[in-house]
């Protein structure tokens, strides 16, 4: 049976969080390079509009994101190494940085686009904390290189959780909520 809805993503954490708001979808990948240049916000919310108008489909709706952290106007996105990311690690280590999730929404006729900015604040980490953590958990995949699930690295944060983890599911819900039935 068809699916109401596309997720365009491969993350297993879009899905996750996905199925807040619904059950009613499927997965596909999409098939567009991400660009990490220029402003954050707008780079993240041009990345979702990318991915999800890569995906030729005649289901309903269709969600694209990506997130983007943020630390002085400098995007750090997914790490390519484990170098990489330990390098990436301490210079948010002990800062207080931007997560950009840009949306791109298409119901019926209608086209959404936007980004949810929320903010973390990492703890000052020492070299054997960072190098615990790239080895223990799975940074490689993670804009940043860390996730806020994994309750290792952040001291706070202001803003959506969700969002963080990298789906707005608030926001979602609230514009899919006049399409079809969402849970609460």
């Amino acid at each position: 049976m068809k699916k109401m809805l596309i997720l365009a993503s491969s993350s297993p954490r879009r899905k996750m969080l996905l199925h807040k708001i619904t059950d009613d979808f499927e997965i596909i990948e999409p098939n567009a390079e991400e660009k990490e240049a220029g402003d954050p916000s707008q780079s993240a919310q041009n990345n979702a509009i990318i991915k999800g108008k890569s995906i030729k489909n005649d289901a309903l709706g269709l969600i694209a994101c990506d997130t983007i952290v943020a630390l002085d106007g400098v995007i750090y996105g997914k790490p390519k190494t484990k170098q990489k990311a330990c390098e990436m690690l301490k210079k948010l280590s002990g800062s207080t940085h931007s997560v950009f999730s840009g949306v791109y929404i298409k119901i019926a006729d209608k086209e959404f686009a936007f980004t949810e900015e929320s903010f973390v604040k990492i703890k000052e980490l020492s070299q054997e904390e960072i190098e615990f953590y790239v080895e223990k958990y799975s940074p490689l995949d993670k804009a940043g290189a860390y996730g806020i699930q994994d309750n290792f690295l952040v001291e706070t944060y202001t803003g959506d959780y969700d969002n963080i983890m990298g789906l707005p599911t608030n926001r979602i819900r609230e514009i899919l909520r006049e399409y079809i039935n969402v849970k609460d």
